[in-house]
Order: structure tokens, then C-alpha cells, then sequence
């Protein structure tokens, strides 16, 4: 019998409605409820190439006596220096939770504390109430902590962290991926006849993963990796990484030495003046040896960066800048050296009538993460909706076809990382322009939408940080299709 007396808690009309409009405001053990079949929403396209296969777990157990009740566990900071951040994906599933308008769904929210130890606690309190999956936790310590006490339990996690190292063995990650962000503006950039690739990559983890698949992903694409080079995290030490990579001493000095040669052609020499008047304002002779660059940075960072590029003369008319979802931040309208540079991100046509929701609902603009929130409670709610008595298999959980969410397609893969679709934004001076949108199922026609390395490929850039040159995490297997379980992520009027 479970240990909280859930059949004597009612939530009355009236509390519904304030939970809708106001979000939880508690962090009891009280779960939250809704009435109602969700709304079907239009499914994608039954793809061929598969991502499953046969394992331990039922494929389905829809023979079984109907459950009349599905309780699912939400472990999240909501208290302490992250509780905002924990506060905001908890209101934006229970937003979820009433969108799906689903009489079975039940809410169990238990605040982790943002610690380790905090986080043991809310799990013990989930598995003794008998959860049948969990939303959480944030922090990659915390899912590495909570994991085994999960396993052991046989309840699943779809966790935020950006940590792939503690993906898979029962815990997903609904995280935005650098390395997808990367692959997509380059396969893009190298459809529009972008052949030779430099990158700024920061010297930190992050950045360590972008190295590690750099360079096999452009050259899946037939082109070169023709520069590299890493920076400190101190913004007054970039100079340095910018200087080589733009080769600014050498090209300085073919300027030096041909002034000196013009010059010593005499004042007489008509040809020679004529070449001065036309070099005599520049610093440097000759291009970089790339047309297209990627700097991975976002925020503060990224706006110290960006000016070094004309400052150490790469010519931004003859070289095209890419990023990655860092970009996404309206400061970079005020700065002129990434306007008309790309990056790759989830479309945000969802994303943005989502957010003016959450506002309108709590009285407050959120972190643009809180999509995650929403989408893991909707997912959980639509494999709900297609079974008698769900069981949250492996199998179920990485469907092929993939779900539809907040932030557009995406799958589980059985490493529990996520697939999605990606669209390129172009940036302006007072928008991000979409300039191609993102693919709205996952067709084998298009190939895997996450490149594979090749088997032979030796990189000429040696990863740093003590990383290793690993292949990209996804990987493609092969298995018959399931059925589709199609999120329907986003209510008929948006802003209700």
C-alpha cells in the first residue's frame, strides 16, 4: 500500500484553477492532479532507420488490469541557490500536467535541496511511495547519486543535466547537445559551398567536447578542419589564441616586408606608389586560410571574443561565423562582428508562445530551459494515454519515430542521450532570423540527423584536457518501427 494516503487527497475545482494559474507554490509531499484525456496532436512520419533493440523489458503490457492511477516523481531543487531554476521546471510541468487533462496522472514533487545528499533523501521518499517514473534530477552529481537507487527500484529518470557521462542504465537526458548544434550549422554551412573550417574552442569542458567531434564531423562532410586553437576562460588572456589562428604576425609581416620592398622602388617608381596608396591602410597582407569559423561561447565571454576577430584582421566579409545555442541571447545584436553569422538551436516557434504563457501564468520570464519541464511531463503523458498500464520500458522510452515537443523533434537513444531536430538561425541586428527550419521527423532518406564518424578516420588535432578522441555518443541500430507516441506539446490557444 503506498505510504501517502493519495485517496484521501482532493484537489477542488477551485485549487485546480489556482495550481493553473499560479504553478506550485509549495514544495510538500501533496501530489497534483488533472482530469481528462489529453489533446491528440498531429504525429510524424513512421521513419525507417531505427534506434531500439530487443532487451530484458516487455515490449508492452496493455493486457494487464487498467491502471487507474500513474504517480510520477518530480526531483528538483526547490530550495537553496538553484530553487528558481528548480521552481520554474516544476511550474512548467505542472503546466504539462494540465494540458494533458489525464484523471490518472498524479504529480509527486520533492525538493532535492541542489545536493547530492539532498537528492538521496527525495529519492528514498519517491521509491517508498512507489513512483512509477521521475522528472529529475538537474544536476549530473545528483543523478549519479540517486541513479542506483533507482535502478534497483526499476524506475526511470529523465534527468536535465548537459553530463552525458551519467546518461544511460535508466537515466534519460532531455538536454540540448552541443555536439548535435555543431554538426547541424556545419552540415548546413557546408551545403552552401563552406570548405575550410577554423574553430575558437574554449578550454573548458564544453569545449572538450566540441573537440572531440569537430573535426570527424567536418570531414564527414568532404572539407577540413584547417585550424584550431583553444583559449583560456580569463577574457584578458584571449589575444593570444586569436592571433594564431587568424596567423596575424605572419601575415604582418609579408606587409612589413612589402612596404619595404614598394618603398625602396623609389618615389620615380609610378607602379610601386600606385600599390602603396593601395595597401597603405591595412595591417596585414593576404587572407586567412578558412571561410567559415566557429566560436562555441556565449554571454560576456562570447562579447569579448568577437571584436578580436577584425581586430586581428580576419576579414568578415570573406569569412562566415558560426555557434552554437550559446548564441541565443539578444546581446549579440549589439555586436556587429556575428551579425549575419549562424547558428544552430531549437526552433523557438513553440518555444516562444510557451514562454509568454509561463509569463502570463506566474508573473515572471524564465530561463528559455524551462521547455524541458514541460516536454518531460508531456511525454510522460502521452505514453500514458496510449497504454492501459504503462510501464516505462526502455523500449518505449526510445520509440524511433520520436516525440514532438516544445523544442521540436527528439528521441531517446539507448545511451540515453537525446536526438533532435535542429533549425539555423542567421543573426541580425535586432532578430535571429530563421534562415532554414528544422526537420519535422526523423526520415532515413535524410540519414542519421546526428553524424556518425567514420570507422577509419584519423584527426589531425589531438583532443586536450585529458579528454580522449571518442566518437560521437549517438549511434544508429538497427530494428523493426514502433508505434508512434506523439507528444501534443502545445494546447490549441497558446496563450490560455
Amino acid at each position: 500500500m503506498r505510504t501517502y494516503k493519495l485517496h484521501i487527497i482532493g484537489l477542488s475545482l477551485m485549487t485546480l484553477f489556482m495550481v493553473a494559474a499560479c504553478g506550485p507554490e509549495t514544495t510538500n509531499n501533496a501530489p497534483l492532479t488533472r482530469n481528462a484525456p489529453p489533446v491528440q496532436g498531429e504525429a510524424p512520419l513512421i521513419p525507417q532507420n531505427i534506434i531500439v533493440e530487443e532487451d530484458e523489458e516487455e515490449l508492452f503490457i496493455d493486457d494487464g488490469p487498467a491502471r487507474l492511477k500513474i504517480y510520477v516523481g518530480v526531483m528538483l531543487p526547490l530550495s537553496g541557490d538553484t530553487a528558481q531554476m528548480g521552481q520554474a521546471l516544476l511550474n512548467a510541468a505542472t503546466l504539462a500536467l494540465f494540458d494533458a487533462k489525464d484523471r490518472r496522472l498524479e504529480l509527486f514533487p520533492v525538493d532535492t535541496k541542489g545536493t547530492p545528499d539532498g537528492a538521496i533523501e527525495a529519492i528514498n521518499i519517491l521509491v517508498e511511495n512507489r513512483v512509477d517514473i521521475i522528472i529529475g534530477p538537474l544536476f549530473s552529481e545528483s543523478i549519479a547519486a540517486t541513479q542506483p537507487i533507482a535502478k534497483a527500484a526499476n524506475i526511470k529518470m529523465i534527468g536535465f543535466s548537459t553530463d552525458q557521462d551519467v546518461a544511460g542504465d535508466g537515466v534519460y537526458l532531455l538536454s540540448f547537445r552541443p555536439e548535435e548544434q555543431v554538426s547541424r550549422v556545419v552540415k548546413y554551412a557546408s551545403k552552401l559551398r563552406y570548405e575550410k573550417f577554423a574553430a575558437l574552442i574554449p578550454d573548458t569542458r564544453y569545449g572538450g567536447r566540441i573537440m572531440n567531434v569537430l573535426e570527424p564531423i567536418v570531414a564527414s562532410e568532404f572539407n577540413d578542419l584547417v585550424a584550431m586553437e583553444v583559449y583560456p576562460t580569463d577574457a584578458s588572456l584571449l589575444d593570444d589564441s586569436v592571433k594564431r589562428i587568424a596567423n596575424y604576425d605572419f601575415r604582418r609581416q609579408e606587409f612589413l616586408d612589402e612596404m619595404s620592398f614598394l618603398r625602396g622602388l623609389g618615389r620615380n617608381d609610378d607602379m610601386g606608389q600606385e600599390f602603396i596608396k593601395e595597401i597603405r591602410n591595412l595591417e596585414t597582407l593576404g587572407d586567412v586560410n578558412f571561410d567559415a569559423i566557429l566560436l562555441p561561447e556565449g554571454g560576456s565571454m562570447l562579447g569579448s571574443l568577437a571584436p578580436l576577430l577584425s581586430y586581428y584582421e580576419i576579414d568578415l566579409s570573406k569569412v562566415r561565423v558560426l555557434g552554437t545555442g550559446l548564441w541565443r541571447d539578444q546581446m549579440l545584436f549589439n555586436e556587429p562582428q556575428l551579425q549575419g553569422g549562424w547558428f544552430a538551436a531549437p526552433d523557438d516557434e513553440f518555444s516562444n508562445n510557451f514562454m509568454i504563457r509561463y509569463q502570463k501564468s506566474f508573473s515572471q520570464m524564465p530561463s528559455q530551459l524551462v521547455t524541458l519541464g514541460y516536454d518531460a511531463m508531456a511525454l510522460i503523458a502521452n505514453i500514458v494515454r496510449t497504454q492501459r498500464a504503462p510501464n516505462f520500458s526502455n523500449r518505449i522510452l526510445t520509440n524511433p519515430n520520436g516525440f514532438v515537443g516544445l523544442d521540436g523533434i527528439f528521441r531517446f537513444h539507448r545511451t540515453g542521450l537525446v536526438e533532435r531536430g535542429l533549425a539555423v538561425y542567421e543573426v541580425s541586428s535586432s532578430a535571429f532570423i530563421k534562415i532554414e527550419d528544422a526537420p519535422n521527423s526523423f526520415v532515413a532518406e535524410q540519414g542519421p540527423l546526428y553524424v556518425e564518424i567514420p570507422v577509419d578516420f584519423t584527426p589531425k588535432f589531438d583532443p586536450v584536457f585529458g579528454l580522449t578522441g571518442a566518437a560521437p555518443s549517438l549511434s544508429i541500430e538497427v530494428d523493426q518501427p514502433l508505434k508512434n507516441l506523439e507528444i501534443s506539446s502545445v494546447p490549441d490557444d497558446p496563450l490560455q
